[in-house]
């Protein structure tokens, strides 16, 4: 058996076994089993405290350190034994805040520590005799043994607890959210037991909580239990994920569900937020990853990489930055030589030139917006399929692209991205590397026609493609955070897949030469905006309480006082239309004859002009009264005399007159 591999082996190119040979070495970690855990920072200057240490400083990725790694094998083997000095680790690939501020330039990077104090950084030959000759001579001789008895051990520092200990999904509700958020960084997912899409996720949940035992809390919230909790955490819908930072601003998770996605995201978003690059490696990591950014700045300057690593952190290690002081790259860049730092995007997988440039000033403060504005306005790729994952991202980002979209088919989308990716990199020559329109970045993007045929034609009317040929495939540009979108150019002809006509759209919306549509029909933006009205009120209410109710006693009241005047004014009408009538009723029985030959008379009534006056009084006339006949009669005379100008109250004192003998004819108030 052994003979044949040996012959299989034999018949092999000498190039193919040399070539897996240098990838299996290539691939070594520069870290083995048979080392102790490399120093993070939460141990590293309690391990450094007492006596001499030497530490390396690595990079798995990095070729020299892997090289290196057989040395320093042999190197802490043979310290064991002489006693002296103790050798640690300290990977700066997942560490990147600690080496920065043990300012680590390049790996491995070797320095002494005397009972935590930094020494010197080793500058020989990394070989194992120099080595030894190096520690020998700073290792101070062994003291004569005394009768004192030895000191006692150091106090084991206090650390913090440990998150999410056991692997399981942690409950919070209103009594202990804010306990386990300023415990350190929890991702946490906000739900309903109703929705269908929760229960769907749950099972996915606890899977995820026992993958990041001892890493990150994870944990849940009854929406239906703590209404108010979700309320004052912005969750509109279910299930919401969110990921709170440990000192940080809260972000909402919008990407996939799916068990890899969760763990992904996560990894990344508790990854320094920083790590140094050396420029042989820009390349690779452009290649791998659609952005990334890269900090180029002085040796001495640690405090800008504190600065910039509380700033990214939203960012949430999408894309990753990265920082180097090199020279070359400062050159390889065209940074300016008065700049004391800049950051630029690199995007597309183009390594050689910069999409975007920030050129910092002598200090960062750690509230400056602008910076975090150009940290989430270059975040996302110039041309990129729109998918559930990164609808959120693009759509709604925090600085409101205008986000141009083709609708392809399976035989259409590889062409189209080729397409975009080439009209992307014209798009940032024509606009002098920036990519932006008044100042509004462009992203381009294609979706499936498939999969999003619906929502396509329903918001956009964009259709599937029938063939092949480009010259088919829809495109617009959409203004999402508005609902509004543009398909014709300044002429009014249909946007093509073209970069002269997509240009020329994007140009003339920047001019307000093209006039937007509406993504929602009539009905829809009525429901939006009562919805988002109904929304505001309820948000001021939760906001303002006293003020609310305040607002609402004046409503009340004066809803009160408008109905009660108008009830009072309808009471008052039919009092004056029909009061005269009352009078006639109640004086009804009374003897006609003795008022026949008054002045007051049905006769002399009826050849009175009908007016508002004279209409009660001819029904006075047929009900007179004999009781109060004089009375009745001086009133009548005088509103006979005076009927052509009725709002006169000359006939006050008569009526009161009157008034006053039928109360006292019939006994009663009328």
């Amino acid at each position: 058996m052994l003979v044949s591999i040996l012959r299989a082996l034999s018949e092999l190119p000498v190039s193919l076994l040399i070539t897996s040979f240098a990838l299996a070495s290539a691939a070594l970690p520069a870290q083995t089993a048979s080392l102790k855990p490399p120093l993070t920072p939460e141990n590293f200057e309690s391990t450094v405290a007492h006596g001499l240490w030497f530490v390396e400083h690595f990079s798995p990725y990095c070729g020299h350190c892997r090289k290196f790694l057989p040395t320093w094998e042999k190197l802490v083997e043979h310290t064991e034994t002489t006693g002296g000095v103790q050798l640690a680790q300290v990977d700066c690939s997942v560490n990147g805040d600690l080496c920065n501020v043990n300012n680590i330039k390049a790996y491995p990077q070797l320095n002494l520590y005397r009972d935590g104090v930094f020494v010197e950084k080793f500058e020989g030959n990394r070989d194992f005799d120099e080595l030894t000759k190096y520690l020998a001579n700073h290792t101070p001789p062994p003291k004569p043994p005394t009768n004192r008895q030895p000191p006692l051990p150091p106090t084991p520092p206090v650390h913090a607890p440990a998150l999410n200990p056991t692997g399981d999904v942690t409950v919070l509700d209103s009594t202990n959210f804010d306990k386990n958020i300023n415990m350190g960084a929890a991702f946490v997912k906000f739900y309903a037991p109703w929705c269908g899409h929760c229960k769907k996720l749950a099972p996915v949940w606890k899977q995820f909580a026992k993958i990041m035992q001892g890493k990150i809390t994870i944990a849940e919230v009854n929406c239906e239990a703590d209404e108010k909790l979700c309320k004052s955490q912005g969750v509109s819908g279910y299930p919401t994920l969110v990921y709170y930072p440990p000192g940080g601003e809260k972000s909402e998770y919008t990407g996939g569900r799916k068990l890899e996605q969760l763990k992904a995201f996560v990894e990344k978003a508790i990854a320094p937020a920083t790590q140094p690059i050396q420029p042989e490696e820009i390349d690779a990591y452009v290649t791998d990853n659609p952005v990334i950014y890269l900090l180029l700045h002085s040796a001495d300057d640690v405090q800008l990489i504190n600065t910039v690593s509380r700033l990214a952190a939203p960012l949430l290690g999408s894309p990753l930055v990265f920082t180097s002081t090199a020279p070359a790259l400062r050159k390889r860049y065209a940074i300016p030589e008065t700049a004391p730092w800049a950051i630029i995007a690199l995007k597309d997988r183009n390594p050689h030139t910069a999409s975007a440039m920030y050129i910092g000033g002598r200090t960062l403060d750690a509230s400056d917006v602008d910076f975090s504005k150009w940290l989430m306005a270059n975040r996302l790729p110039t041309s990129l399929e729109l998918m559930q994952d990164s609808f959120q991202s693009v759509m709604n980002a925090p600085h409101a692209p205008l986000v141009v979209i083709a609708a392809v088919g399976s035989d259409t989308k590889e062409k189209v991205a080729d397409r975009f990716h080439d009209i992307a990199l014209k798009w940032r020559v024509r606009t002098a590397g920036t990519g932006i329109v008044a100042g509004r970045s462009v992203v381009f993007t294609w979706m499936d026609a498939d999969k999003w045929q619906s929502w396509l034609k329903s918001m956009y009317g964009l259709r599937k493609p029938r063939g092949d040929d480009l010259e088919d495939v829809g495109v617009i540009i959409a203004d999402h955070q508005v609902l509004k979108y543009y398909d014709a150019e300044p002429s009014g002809v249909p946007i093509k897949l073209t970069s002269p006509s997509i240009f020329a759209a994007l140009e003339g919306i920047a001019d307000g030469k093209v006039k937007p549509k509406e993504s929602e029909n009539l009905i829809e933006r009525m429901a939006r905006y009562l919805n988002n009205k109904m929304t505001a009120v309820e948000t001021y209410v939760m906001a303002n309480p006293l003020t609310a109710v305040f607002f609402l006693v004046l409503i009340v009241i004066a809803v009160f006082t408008v109905v009660r005047r108008f009830v009072t004014d309808d009471s008052s009408a039919h009092e004056r239309e029909y009061g005269y009538s009352k009078v006639a009723i109640i004086a009804s029985s009374i003897d006609r004859r003795s008022f026949q030959s008054s002045p007051f008379s049905a006769t002399t009534m009826n050849t009175a002009p009908t007016t508002a006056a004279t209409t009660p009084l001819k029904r006075l006339a047929i009900h007179s009264t004999s009781t109060c006949a004089a009375q009745a009669s001086a009133y009548g005379k005088c509103i006979l005399a005076t009927y052509t100008d009725v709002t006169k109250d000359v006939c006050k004192e008569d009526f009161a007159k009157f008034a006053k003998c039928l109360r006292d004819a019939m006994g009663r108030k009328w």
